[in-house]
């Protein structure tokens, strides 16, 4: 009973993705099932992305056996030329280890998936020697494809020894943003943070806000509050501690829960879409009628009828339409 079905698209698709890259998904039955009673509903034009999520990760899982094997039977590919580097298949589930490192690549159609921030960041050599790698395997099995590499959907597992060891689970921008520290016990500020991760100061707030201001100080800030500011500075808290040997440091997301201007975008092409079709038929009609009949066959929003005005004066300003010489009201179809 949803007036703006795109928008509940929009969101769930959203949220699926989340569910489905962080493995929080109850099952993979139960998210089919659900798009099963919404394509029943909606048709299927309305779940085409979302049924082709769950077929990425599927067609992913050969990618990563096809990885694996390569990582066991032809290592010397995979690594760079240069040498003192270490590769091995003896990795948990679908990974490998690179130099010591356990490591694992989701590859995901551009067009299926959400539009993620993309955050230019500079990895700590290790991890450049981890994308090099997985980039030589992908070249040797495709041709005419571009890996982009999204670090804001990017996880870890990064182990910290502060009075006893721990386990921390982060995002990959956390995971950069803590091995900075790695080198000093100094304290840095915040634009020496951004000059050693290269990311925007925006992104920077929120990922030392998770690490300074959260439930689990993994960092003291100084001067102490609440927010980030430019002229804080920051060092490793020597004293953390934790009764929990595996934590997971939470960070606000840097995507909307929906893409508010695609959401408008995608009902600017429905209702022209529409505009066009019924005047393809009709030939001439008069605005009442046409404004009427757009309402009628648009079942996944509600357009204003002054947004159907507007579009129809776009489609005028790109010679689909005309206006009548005599009755201004009446629409032609220009073939």
């Amino acid at each position: 009973y949803l007036s703006e079905k795109d928008l509940f698209s929009e969101v769930y698709r959203n949220q699926l993705a989340k569910r489905l890259l962080m493995g929080r998904s109850a099952s993979d039955d139960t998210e089919r099932s659900m798009i099963a009673k919404l394509k029943s509903r909606c048709g299927a034009q309305f779940t085409s992305k979302m049924e082709g999520m769950i077929k990425d990760l599927f067609t992913g899982n050969d990618l990563k056996k096809a990885f694996k094997e390569m990582a066991r039977t032809d290592p010397e590919q995979l690594l760079p030329s240069s040498e003192g580097h270490t590769l091995s298949d003896a990795g948990p589930s679908d990974m490998i280890i690179v130099d010591g490192i356990e490591f694992g690549v989701e590859v995901l159609t551009t067009g299926h998936w959400p539009t993620y921030k993309q955050v230019d960041l500079a990895l700590p050599e290790h991890m450049v020697i981890c994308t090099e790698v997985y980039k030589r395997f992908y070249e040797a099995k495709t041709q005419h494809r571009c890996l982009k590499w999204v670090h804001s959907l990017g996880s870890a597992v990064v182990k910290a020894n502060f009075k006893r060891n721990y386990d921390l689970q982060v995002t990959t921008l956390q995971a950069v943003a803590l091995l900075a520290f790695n080198a000093t016990n100094d304290w840095l500020t915040f634009d020496a943070v951004v000059a050693k991760i290269n990311v925007d100061p925006e992104v920077a707030k929120r990922i030392l806000h998770s690490l300074s201001c959260a439930k689990h100080k993994l960092l003291l800030k100084e001067p102490m509050s609440k927010s980030i500011n430019r002229t804080d500075k920051f060092k490793v808290n020597d004293n953390f501690q934790s009764p929990m040997r595996r934590i997971r440091i939470p960070m606000a997301s840097l995507d909307e829960s929906h893409n508010a201007k695609r959401v408008e975008e995608d009902r600017s092409n429905a209702i022209e879409a529409a505009i066009v079709r019924i005047m393809k038929a009709r030939k001439r009609m008069a605005h009442h009628q046409l404004v009427a009949e757009v309402l009628s066959q648009l079942h996944f929003f509600r357009p204003d009828p002054r947004v159907v005005k507007r579009r129809i004066e776009h489609l005028i300003d790109r010679e689909y339409l005309e206006r009548d010489a005599e009755q201004s009201s009446i629409y032609k179809y220009l073939a």
